[in-house]
């Protein structure tokens, strides 16, 4: 369903990388000092997402408008952020983070580093971490829905999770969460969700059976004072944790190797970020009359893609100064 799509696409992944923008937060203040962080995070989050709504929404609007619709070309002198808002949110993040900090060294408020423990959260921590998580996002989409995007371009219906990810990544890094989450703790997590993800789709039946979506199977789950939009921040919340914890233990024990190849690309993927948008519409483009299936031409222009553009970040990265945003 597109609710389970926009989940997997928005929650996990996404939550995953606030989740390890946060670890890393802590340490890059205490090395840089808080005024040079933040004039840092100015330099490699807002320089870019100014290049985007600025040059490359324009160059979608070339390949977009004039390529495929064979449009004329119209500048487009607005502020969007596109698929930089992830950008956008990790400043503001960093700028409160940065507050708080600030807040808590002049004042009797306690450090972050006093609420963690030598060992990995409890389970009853862990629980009423999901407790406040799916009620936080229960009534922040009473109004807003997962799907309603606000200026600067947010959604806030995801921003509980997003928000909660980041701090609980900065108290991973005060506890050493990461180096000390252990095999039980990831294994039950892992039952955990081969429980729940069937169960996502008892809330849609029982909606049927009682009559009670009578607009469609996923219409209540998205937002507002439902019983199915509850049901899914619930179910959200559980997967949300129970997903990250498993994933961070997986990447760690089975995936934690390097080589020249992946340091290359390692170094070169914010660059890939910011710039795989155009380089996939225009191949989109260019493949639209190619009579072929569907599932073809999306393998076929994966394998162009992805290589094409690493490579393009690498000399991109070549440019003078480039590497003073692009790391």
């Amino acid at each position: 369903s597109s609710a389970a799509s926009d989940v997997y696409k928005r929650q996990y992944f996404m939550s995953a990388f606030f989740l390890l923008a946060g670890y890393f937060t802590p340490q890059a203040i205490e090395r840089k000092g808080a005024g040079y962080f933040l004039k840092d995070r100015l330099i490699r989050l807002g320089i870019p997402i100014i290049i985007y709504s600025s040059l490359i929404i324009n160059l979608n609007q070339v390949v977009l408008g004039v390529w495929m619709r064979e449009r004329p070309f119209q500048w487009l002198f607005k502020y969007h952020a596109g698929h930089l808002w992830f950008l956008q949110a990790l400043l503001l993040f960093a700028v409160i983070y940065v507050l708080c900090r600030f807040v808590m060294n002049r004042t009797m408020i306690k450090h972050p580093l006093q609420f963690c423990s030598d060992r990995f959260s409890s389970i009853r921590v862990l629980n009423w971490s999901i407790v406040l998580l799916a009620l936080l996002t229960f009534v922040i989409r009473i109004k807003y829905p997962v799907g309603k995007w606000v200026f600067p371009g947010f959604q806030p219906a995801h921003f509980s999770h997003y928000a909660f990810s980041f701090f609980v990544g900065i108290l991973a890094y005060y506890g050493d969460w990461f180096n000390r989450l252990r095999r039980d703790q990831a294994r039950r997590r892992g039952i955990v969700i081969l429980i729940m993800l069937p169960l996502f789709f008892v809330p849609m039946i029982l909606g049927r059976i009682l009559g009670s979506d009578a607009t469609g199977t996923t219409s209540f789950f998205v937002g507002g004072l439902h019983w199915q939009a509850f049901a899914y921040a619930v179910w959200e919340s559980v997967m949300l944790i129970s997903v990250l914890i498993f994933l961070l233990y997986l990447f760690r024990e089975r995936f934690n190797r390097s080589s020249p190849l992946l340091q290359l690309m390692a170094s070169s993927v914010y660059t890939v970020y910011i710039i795989h948008q155009t380089v996939l519409i225009a191949f989109n483009v260019l493949f639209l009359p190619v009579g072929i299936p569907t599932i073809l031409k999306f393998f076929i222009v994966s394998l162009i893609v992805s290589p094409l553009c690493f490579g393009l970040a690498v000399l991109i990265r070549k440019i003078p100064y480039a590497k003073m945003v692009l790391g």
